[in-house]
C-alpha cells in the first residue's frame, strides 16, 4: 500500500499553520486593508471549491480538521459518483473504505465550501495510488452567497461545481458570502490567475449593502471588468446579472436603487464595453435563469436558492456558459 497525500487544488494559496493545521485561501491575502476587509479575509479562508484527486483502486481515505458548527461536509466521489458525504463540523477525524471498480478510478475529495474550517490530514492508501491533476479549461466564478452556495447539501452540489463537473471544467468558485463588492483585491486576484473562461455575478450584495449608487455603481463594474481584461485580453468574461427576488425587485434601498437598478446599470456596462469594442465579453440576465415562480418555490429566504434551486441554476447556465467559451 502506497499512502499518498492529497495535492489541492482550486485556490490562490495554502496557509500552513504553526500545528501544521492547513487554511485555504481564494483570495490573494497580500490585497487585503484590515479592518475594513476582515469579513472578505473570513469568506476568502472557506475552502469552496477545493479539492483533491488520485488515480487508484480500492483503499482507505483518511480525513482530519476542524470546523465551524455551521461547516459544510466533505463530499468523497469515486468516478463522479458521490460515495461518502462526512461531516466538517467541531474536531474530526474520518478513515473511511473506498471502494473503487479499477486500479485507474478517480477518487475525489471537495473541502467544505462554507464555514471556518483547517485541515490537519488529508490521505489515500492504496495500492498503485498517485495524484490526479485537474485538466480541462479552467474557470473562475466570481459572485456573491448565491455563488458560494452555503444552502448546497455538499460541496459537489453548489451550482458552480455542478456546471464545473457537467462541462469538464476546472474550478476556481471565487463565491463571497456577503462580499462580492467588486472589491480591488479580488479583480487582482482574477487578474492573477491563469484562465480560459471568467464568470462575474455581480449586483446582489452591492443592493443588499447600499454599497453603490447611481453615481458610483456603474464605475465600480466598469473599472472591475477593465481590470480584469487588461490581465486577460483573450479570456471570455461573463457577466451575469442577479437572479430574480420578488421583495427586492421594485423595493428602493439606502441609496434608493432597486434590484432592477442594479441589473440594468450591469447590462448597461457590458453593452458599453461591447460597443467599445470588447468581443469576448458576454451578458446573461440572471433575471431569466430561475422564473419568477421558481424563485418563489425555491428561494425559502427570497434570496437563497435551495439545494433544487441552485441545481437548476447549473442546469441553465451550463449550456450558456459553454457557448462563451467555444
Amino acid at each position: 500500500m502506497v499512502l499518498v497525500p492529497a495535492q489541492w487544488s482550486g485556490m490562490f494559496s495554502v496557509d500552513t499553520e504553526h500545528d501544521g493545521a492547513q487554511r485555504f485561501l481564494r483570495l490573494d491575502p497580500s490585497g487585503f486593508l484590515p479592518p475594513s476587509t476582515d469579513s472578505l479575509a473570513n469568506r476568502a479562508a472557506m475552502a469552496a471549491g477545493v479539492r483533491a484527486g488520485w488515480r487508484t483502486g480500492s483503499g482507505t481515505l483518511v480525513l482530519e480538521g476542524e470546523g465551524a458548527a455551521d461547516a459544510a461536509p466533505y463530499d468523497v466521489l469515486v468516478d463522479g459518483a458521490l460515495v461518502h458525504r462526512l461531516p466538517a463540523a467541531g474536531s474530526h477525524r474520518h478513515v473511511v473504505r473506498v471502494d473503487a471498480p479499477s486500479a485507474g478510478s478517480l477518487v475525489e475529495v471537495w473541502l467544505p465550501h462554507f464555514g471556518d474550517f483547517r485541515l490537519k490530514t488529508a490521505t489515500f492508501d492504496g495500492d498503485g495510488t498517485a495524484p490526479s491533476a485537474p485538466s480541462g479549461p479552467r474557470w473562475l466564478a466570481y459572485g456573491s452567497s448565491i455563488t458560494h452556495c452555503q444552502q448546497a447539501d455538499g460541496p459537489t452540489e453548489t451550482w458552480p461545481a455542478l456546471v464545473a463537473r457537467s462541462n469538464g471544467w476546472q474550478l476556481r468558485n471565487l463565491g463571497l458570502a456577503g462580499e462580492c463588492q467588486l472589491d480591488p483585491v479580488a479583480a487582482d486576484t482574477i487578474a492573477q490567475t491563469p484562465l480560459d473562461i471568467i464568470s462575474l455575478c455581480v449586483g446582489i450584495n452591492s443592493y443588499n449593502a447600499s454599497a453603490y449608487s447611481e453615481r458610483t455603481y456603474a464605475g465600480a463594474v466598469f473599472s472591475f471588468i477593465s481590470t480584469v481584461r487588461r490581465a486577460h485580453p483573450q479570456v471570455p468574461i461573463v457577466v451575469i446579472m442577479p437572479v430574480l427576488s420578488p421583495p427586492r425587485e421594485n423595493k428602493p434601498n439606502n441609496v434608493g436603487w432597486t434590484l432592477v437598478d442594479y441589473r440594468a446599470a450591469t447590462a448597461d456596462v457590458v453593452a458599453e464595453l461591447c460597443r467599445r469594442g470588447d468581443t469576448r465579453l458576454h451578458c446573461i440576465d440572471g433575471a431569466s435563469v430561475l422564473t419568477a415562480q421558481e424563485a418563489i418555490d425555491r428561494l425559502p429566504d427570497t434570496l437563497h436558492p435551495d439545494n433544487a434551486g441552485y441545481a437548476l441554476m447549473a442546469k441553465r447556465l451550463a449550456p450558456k456558459l459553454a457557448a462563451a467559451l467555444t
